[in-house]
């Protein structure tokens, strides 16, 4: 066996879980700091895969069209408020369905459910990151992180989070708490500090610290929330912070409102000004993600737009809540706002108003984000998309640049399952830097010169060209086995005859 994660582990727990300020970043090892800002210039696509979506929805880790993404946040799983130790909110869907190529006769011991798909998907993805996202609203309700406040407790999550990294193939661990309050702001630090020293320690236990693994949190657009986080600490130890810029109105709500508007509003609450507090506070602009909703929040009985309103509508699965890919709904208008960037649908007989974002209005969000610098999108939640041309992700893609290409982890030596082990099968002959064959120089001439041809078997990341039918193509992101054609919402782009 490799060097004991485990004694590293303890080893990290046992120097680190007094710490609860911002003098912890003085003490942090600068090339460690400076691995988690290395994303290979690329924009990130983080989207929540719900565990819970694959039954009423459908909805499964394979329908996931992962060429538009770079992280996916495997929601939830659960933890005790007494002894901070991590569980699964639903083993048959985490660890136990079988899929279509499972076989019931495998020998040894073996891990299924989306745990092995989310894991196939890695194999043949490289850029594609996965992590164990614990929390969630329901999971933070009734004092379920209470545990952030206990040392002894904290170390134990921290102690289940590297199992769980190391058991089921994931690339990290993303922490959704909402939300830590005034009296958990230093408990909180500690527990994402000293989680960020225990995964140095992993990575370094397993000769890969050039390449991190991940922690990120989801964290409110709303002042009295972030109020109690401490930014630049937390920002230190993160790679991520996803910024839940959506939620602004509903239910709740005195009048049909914007629900993820950048500027203005009714509601007191912008994502512009979110961002603002966040950078202003220390957090590094590109390591934010920029929260984009698939879902619309409905008001009825209102007039229009910042109108009173009297009921919210049943919704797709919960009253009041739409899947985008249900929008706009049947009979109603469009209404795009360049100025708070922000979009409703109106159908002025039924007196119903959705607040949900377009195509239209998520590019001009991406273009706001690029400006700023921000490290690209994340999306509640995947199952709720449209496809094609009219796909959020799609759509965000398409205007962000060239995706993230950093490598994923594959290797875990330590895991109980013997498939995740031994990679499915594949044993050691997948290698931690291509899912298949790199591109090399090719023959062509003019512009084509050097440029290698096509082949499904090569894979290609944003910005990569290669040569088809005599033509000239740039990826726009990573891609492997998509023949070059034009298409709106395809990966391609025509540059011209070589």
């Amino acid at each position: 066996m490799s060097p004991s994660w485990k004694a590293l582990l303890c080893y990290a727990l046992l120097g680190a879980a007094n710490v609860v300020n911002a003098g912890v970043v003085q003490y942090r090892n600068r090339e460690e700091t400076a691995n988690l800002d290395k994303r290979a210039s690329g924009k990130v696509q983080v989207g929540y895969f719900t565990n819970w979506g694959i039954y009423g929805r459908n909805f499964q880790p394979d329908d996931m069209d992962t060429s538009v993404l770079t992280h996916v946040l495997y929601a939830f799983a659960d933890t005790d408020p007494s002894s901070g130790a991590i569980k699964s909110s639903d083993t048959n869907a985490d660890f136990d369905k079988h899929y279509a190529d499972d076989s019931w006769n495998d020998t040894g011991n073996n891990v299924y459910g989306c745990i092995k798909r989310l894991f196939k998907l890695k194999l043949k993805q490289r850029n594609l990151k996965t992590l164990i996202s614990v929390g969630g609203w329901t999971y933070s309700q009734a004092g379920h992180f209470g545990f952030v406040t206990n040392a002894s407790a904290r170390a134990k999550f921290i102690s289940d989070a590297i199992s769980w990294i190391e058991n089921y193939g994931f690339d990290g661990i993303d922490i959704d708490f909402e939300y830590p309050s005034a009296a958990q702001k230093a408990g909180f630090t500690a527990l994402i500090t000293d989680l960020r020293t225990a995964l140095d320690k992993l990575a370094a236990s397993k000769g890969e610290s050039s390449n991190p693994y991940l922690l990120s949190i989801a964290v409110s657009a709303g002042p009295d929330n972030y109020a109690n986080l401490d930014v630049k600490p937390l920002n230190a130890a993160l790679s991520l912070w996803n910024l839940m810029a959506y939620d602004y109105a509903g239910s709740w709500s005195t009048v049909s409102a914007d629900q993820s508007n950048v500027y203005g509003g009714v509601t007191g609450f912008s994502t512009d000004s979110a961002l603002s507090y966040f950078i202003g506070q220390g957090a590094t602009a590109s390591k934010i993600a920029f929260g984009i909703p698939i879902y619309g929040r409905a008001f009825e009985q209102t007039n229009g737009i910042y109108q009173p309103f009297n009921g919210i509508g049943p919704g797709t699965w919960e009253a009041g809540v739409y899947d985008y890919k249900a929008l706009p709904l049947a009979g109603a208008s469009v209404v795009e706002n360049s100025t708070t960037l922000a979009s409703y649908s109106y159908d002025a007989s039924k007196k119903e108003l959705v607040s949900y974002d377009t195509p239209g209005i998520v590019t001009k969000k991406v273009a706001y984000l690029n400006s700023k610098g921000l490290a690209g999108t994340m999306y509640w939640e995947l199952s709720a998309d449209k496809t094609g041309s009219a796909s959020l992700l799609h759509t965000a893609a398409s205007s962000l640049g060239a995706l993230d290409s950093s490598q994923n982890h594959i290797n875990y030596p330590n895991s109980v399952y013997d498939n995740i082990r031994n990679k499915l099968g594949s044993g050691g002959t997948v290698t931690t830097t291509s899912s298949g064959s790199t591109p090399t120089g090719g023959t062509g001439t003019g512009k084509c010169a050097g440029v290698p041809a096509w082949t499904a078997a090569a894979v290609f990341t944003g910005g990569q060209s290669a040569t088809y039918n005599g033509h000239l193509w740039t990826a726009k992101w990573w891609t492997q086995g998509e023949t070059p054609v034009v298409k709106a919402d395809g990966v391609w782009v025509d540059n011209g005859a070589c």
